[in-house]
């Protein structure tokens, strides 16, 4: 039994270590393509972009483990079930529960990896992206505004200038949409730009000359000036993705300085905290059971039911956490929801199939 075992464990091992670099792959490709865009505008170095990517890799782990083990699992056992080597065992006397013994295995490590990352690497490798890109952007945005070339590595805005000389910019116009209701064309005809003091990520606009127009529904002000500076912040995060970087004890200390909808929110991340990890132990139950249920089309099957199984987790996730935030269920029970109906659903099925 323990030959069988480790031949099933290392088969498991050995497609979670193909599977989990090509899904992180895959989830990394828009990440890397908005990055580059953004960093290539003010020409930041390859290292400095493969840093980056390097950092981005603990808050994929999160939902790549589990996915990673799920296909592995889905297609080890997917394939004994089309070899008739599970059949073999249960005619030798092994009940199904004892040959899905290295899937507990591995579904416990992964668990325990998963909430070692949800907790303290995968908070760490985000604050570290973002500290990155605001870096690179403070460092090198006075020096990217191309003239002649609509520059968008700001966020919500973007700026043209006609030309440029000495550090100065002229014939300057600029689309601030930061406040979508209000969105502000500014054209100036010279214009001078420098970082923000005290190490804060803004810059600052020194505009001359110009003409600011403000539009508010069918109301439009414009608004002439001789100087006018303006304050564009670097940071590429809002208050919500800025909680991905607290730890879970920093989440708990933030929900209880607040009210309404942002506790909700803080509360709704720290049950990501705890449910992410926890995916990995109603997999180790469900996906044994699916691999019986894709049939002798192992490979295209367990595809196809890892695909659902993710597709409708997810469904369930943003549903129970939008009736959260609308206030019509509590944030522990949109938070727990669906990982409820996972792990009874994933039970339900293993003792199904164990019993037959």
């Amino acid at each position: 039994m323990k030959t069988i075992h480790k031949s099933i464990l290392n088969e498991l091992a050995l497609a979670m270590l193909i599977s989990l670099p090509l899904l992180n792959f895959i989830l990394m490709m828009e990440k890397v393509l908005r990055l580059s865009r953004l960093l290539s505008s003010v020409g930041a170095s390859p290292g400095e972009l493969l840093l980056i990517i390097l950092y981005i890799q603990p808050e994929l782990m999160l939902l790549t483990l589990p996915m990673a083990f799920l296909l592995s699992v889905l297609y080890v056992y997917g394939r004994m079930n089309a070899d008739n080597e599970l059949v073999i065992l249960k005619s030798s006397g092994m009940p199904f529960r004892q040959a899905a013994v290295p899937v507990f295995i591995i579904g416990v490590m992964a668990a325990a990896l998963g909430f070692f990352v949800s907790f303290y690497l995968g908070p760490a490798g985000r604050k570290e992206v973002r500290l990155s890109i605001s870096g690179t952007l403070r460092e090198r945005a006075p020096y990217a505004i191309e003239p002649g070339v609509f520059n968008t590595f700001i966020k919500d805005t973007v700026i043209y200038a006609g030309g440029s000389k000495d550090g100065n910019l002229s014939n300057v116009f600029i689309y601030d949409d930061r406040n979508h209701k209000r969105p502000v064309v500014i054209y100036a005809r010279n214009a001078s730009m420098k970082l923000a003091d005290g190490g804060s990520s803004s810059i600052f606009f020194n505009l001359k000359s110009g003409l600011a127009s403000l539009e508010k529904g069918p109301r439009l002000t414009e608004i002439f000036f001789r100087e006018y500076r303006l304050v564009l912040p670097l940071d590429l995060e809002g208050p919500s993705a800025m909680r991905q970087e607290l730890t879970p004890r920093g989440l708990l200390a933030e929900a209880a300085t607040e009210q309404g909808l942002p506790r909700t929110i803080s509360m709704l991340e720290f049950y990501r905290r705890l449910t992410f990890p926890l995916f990995s132990l109603a997999i180790m139950f469900l996906a044994p059971a699916l691999s019986l249920y894709a049939g002798k089309k192992a490979r295209l099957g367990g595809l196809a039911l890892g695909t659902a199984v993710f597709s409708i987790y997810y469904a369930l996730l943003i549903y129970f956490e939008k009736l959260a935030q609308s206030g019509k269920i509590p944030p522990a029970a949109g938070g727990w929801a669906p990982f409820a109906i996972l792990i009874c659903v994933s039970l339900l099925a293993f003792r199904k199939v164990d019993a037959q």
